[in-house]
């Protein structure tokens, strides 16, 4: 054989082998839990004088969340209509965003951590930056004709 064939020859079997091998280790990958659309939310009565989020009506309480993959985007249904970007690995996410709230908190930063606890979603607001850091916790239930789903198995 020719110094050229065998060399064709290597480069097909090393490409081959490469498919294969992401072939297994993509196999192995799962995507974070599917948690997209509307949550309606418990929000205890504002305790600040400058608050985290302002809700207008009672019941008018929600969460829109937007997913691509691990990233999310939250839109609160709150006066300002805050919208913080955030991170989900299938079970905890985190982020922040800057405060659209009041005169009081503009151009803050608002952190956001949060939980997925079966089939309701724990969330923590804070402003770090300040003394007194103010918290708001929020627990959101999926609302219905938005279940929450596992992502497809292959």
């Amino acid at each position: 054989m020719h110094r050229s064939t065998l060399l064709y020859i290597g480069m097909l079997v090393l490409l081959g082998g490469g498919f294969e091998g992401i072939r297994r280790v993509g196999n192995t990958l799962t995507p974070p839990r599917h948690i997209v659309g509307a949550w309606r939310l418990t929000v205890p009565p504002a305790s600040s004088s400058c608050p985290l989020l302002e809700f207008g009506e009672a019941g008018d309480d929600s969460l829109q969340v937007e997913q691509s993959g691990r990233y999310l985007t939250l839109t609160f249904t709150d006066v300002h209509h805050t919208r913080l970007r955030a991170r989900f690995d299938g079970r905890e996410l985190y982020g922040s965003g800057l405060s659209t709230s009041s005169s009081c908190a503009v151009g803050k930063w608002v952190h956001v951590t949060g939980r997925l606890n079966s089939d309701h979603l724990e969330l923590t607001l804070t402003r770090p930056q300040e003394t007194h850091v103010p918290t708001l916790v929020l627990i959101g239930t999926q609302a219905s004709g938005s279940a929450l789903r596992s992502p497809a198995s292959p």
